[in-house]
């Protein structure tokens, strides 16, 4: 990628405040498979729609326009606005808000990757958003969202940190226990099978909750990490790796492939398809290695 692409690219997505949203990037493999949790069948895919209830989207308070007793707005655009794809693109209308995923590990604790915070003071810069699941309401492209008080986080502190290329992760502790939803269970020792499958629960590029299934292994040898292609963008930083057979999470999504690529004729990005066995892969933070002492079994 050349400089003058990485300055242009950053130019495009300065709006998220975040000093890693444009760097720690993801890729599409094959065939899209992305789909919003929101249209989800709610009797045929209730485990799905159970499993992410847990996932959090992590969204900057200086992107808040307005509070009162019951709810917080946040000014809100559309990726076709925001990150100037192209309006035939997959969810070109949908809004994006947030900038990194994290996921309940307990009542009063989620994780989420590393270089999504910097330390306890940016994190308190933040709030955590539950169930955004919805884009816009009614005709609007361009607007505002609106969260209900009782679907928003804040940290209280950060037990453990690290951000470096073998450990990319942040567990923190939250302003009050949620008692409303299930956190996820994780694996906690042994080594998952290169056959599994694996399904990853997050907001791409900060729009509404997506799950992207069918993701397969490419890489299971190294010790701190693997690699899978899965259909994730920026935003899914932090996202859980969920095994389709067990439910556990076996990894914490922090890093990928480029996301999107200019199409030169008509002057807006596209997002970046990659035949499986071509492009990197994504790299997920295996739960082995976390301090598994600091969270409570489940």
């Amino acid at each position: 990628m050349s400089k003058l692409w990485l300055i242009l690219f950053w130019a495009q997505v300065s709006y998220a405040g975040t000093n890693e949203f444009s760097i720690i990037n993801k890729t599409i493999y094959g065939e899209d498979n992305r789909q919003l949790i929101s249209e989800l069948d709610t009797q045929k895919d209730i485990n799905q729609i159970n499993l992410a209830k847990a996932v959090l989207a992590q969204v900057a308070k200086w992107k808040v326009k307005a509070t009162d007793e019951s709810s917080i707005t946040f000014d809100a655009k559309n990726l076709a606005t925001s990150l100037n794809y192209c309006h035939d693109e997959k969810f070109s209308d949908l809004p994006l808000i947030s900038t990194c995923s994290a996921f309940l590990v307990a009542p009063d604790l989620i994780l989420t990757a590393g270089h999504c915070v910097k330390d306890t003071a940016d994190c308190k810069n933040n709030f955590w958003i539950l169930d955004y699941n919805l884009g816009f309401k009614g005709d609007q492209s361009n607007s505002e969202l609106v969260f209900q008080n009782e679907q928003v986080v804040t940290c209280s502190q950060i037990l453990s940190w690290s951000n470096n290329p073998k450990l990319d992760y942040a567990l923190i502790k939250i302003n009050r226990t949620l008692t409303d939803r299930s956190p996820l269970k994780m694996r906690r020792s042994g080594a998952l099978s290169n056959s599994d499958s694996f399904s990853v629960i997050g907001h791409p590029l900060g729009l509404p909750k997506m799950i992207t299934d069918t993701s397969t292994l490419r890489n299971n040898s190294l010790t701190y990490t693997f690699l899978l292609n899965a259909d994730t963008f920026s935003g899914n930083s932090g996202s859980p790796v969920i095994n389709s057979v067990t439910n556990l999470v076996e990894g914490i999504l922090i890093k990928g492939g480029i996301d999107f690529q200019m199409d030169i004729e008509l002057g807006c990005n596209r997002s970046v398809h990659c035949d499986s066995s071509i492009c990197y892969g994504e790299t997920a933070m295996r739960t082995t290695v976390l301090p598994l002492n600091l969270i409570p079994k489940i």
